[in-house]
């Protein structure tokens, strides 16, 4: 897989949005959010940042590049195994992109 391709790491439940985001602002200094109809969650890395959001789904996609795979896997080991739907193991191509 392309370390540049985008990807999605898991489906997380989209009414934990509060308390996901609490737990990522706990860990990261740059989180940007928001709730317009759909929920979103940046956490920022440089120029390139790993996104959390209901774009294109009912629940919350949790996806980035491909090359963020390890930074991925330590968010989701840091939630509540509550909030967590499915974890793509490998991560499934976004289609959307």
């Amino acid at each position: 897989m392309n370390q540049n391709e985008f990807v999605i790491f898991a489906e997380l439940k989209r009414d934990h949005f509060d308390k996901i985001l609490q737990t990522l602002r706990e860990h990261f200094k740059k989180v940007q959010s928001g709730r317009q109809g759909d929920d979103w969650i940046w956490i920022q890395f440089g120029e390139d940042s790993i996104e959390i959001d209901s774009f294109y789904s009912m629940e919350l996609e949790f996806k980035g590049k491909y090359q963020y795979i390890n930074v991925a896997k330590q968010i989701i080991q840091d939630m509540d195994s509550k909030w967590i739907l499915q974890v793509f193991d490998p991560p499934k191509v976004d289609l959307t992109r």
